[in-house]
C-alpha cells in the first residue's frame, strides 16, 4: 500500500516536472498534458488510491505551479477522473488502441471546457492548437501507459 501511494506521488511528481520544462513555442504546442496522462492511469488502475480527490489535488498542484486560474485544473481534473472511474469497467479491458482514442477524447473534453471557461475567443489556429495537444495525448498514451504499468507492477511486489 505505502508503495503504492510512492509510486503515485513519484510519478505525479515527475509528470509535473516534464510539464514545467520550458520548451520553445513550437514544441509546447504539442507537447502531451502529462500530469492529465498520470492522473488518467492512476484513476484507471488503482481508483482506491487515486480517485476524485487525487485527481483534485493534482489539478490544483498543476494551477499553482503554473499560476494558471486557481481551481481550473482541478475542477477539469476531478471532471477527466469521474468519466474515467465511470467508464472504467469498460476502459480497463479495452485494447490499447481504444484506451488511446478515449484519452484523446478526454484531453479534447478538458481542453474545450477549459477554453470554455476561460473565455478565450477560438480562431482557428487556437483550435489546431487544442487538436494537436488531444493527438500528443493519443500518441503519448502507450508509452505512460507501459511505463506505469512497470511502475504499479514493482509496486505490488
Amino acid at each position: 500500500m505505502a508503495t503504492s501511494w510512492f509510486s503515485i506521488v513519484f510519478t505525479s511528481l515527475v509528470a509535473l516536472a516534464l510539464v514545467l520544462i520550458p520548451l520553445p513555442e513550437a514544441v509546447q504546442v504539442h507537447n502531451p498534458q502529462w500530469l492529465l496522462l498520470v492522473v488518467i492511469f492512476w484513476s484507471l488502475y488503482r481508483p482506491a488510491q487515486a480517485g476524485l480527490l487525487y485527481a483534485w489535488v493534482a489539478g490544483l498542484m498543476l494551477d499553482v505551479a503554473t499560476n494558471g486560474l486557481l481551481g481550473l485544473n482541478a475542477l477539469m481534473f476531478t471532471l477527466t477522473a469521474f468519466l474515467v472511474l465511470s467508464l472504467r469497467q469498460r476502459l480497463g479491458v479495452a485494447p490499447l488502441l481504444s484506451q488511446a482514442l478515449l484519452v484523446a477524447g478526454f484531453t479534447l473534453i478538458y481542453l474545450m471546457v477549459s477554453l470554455w471557461v476561460e473565455g478565450v475567443a477560438t480562431d482557428l489556429v487556437s483550435m489546431a492548437t487544442y487538436l494537436s495537444r488531444a493527438l500528443s495525448n493519443l500518441a503519448a498514451w502507450p508509452v505512460i501507459y507501459f511505463l506505469l504499468s512497470r511502475i504499479a507492477s514493482v509496486a505490488e511486489r
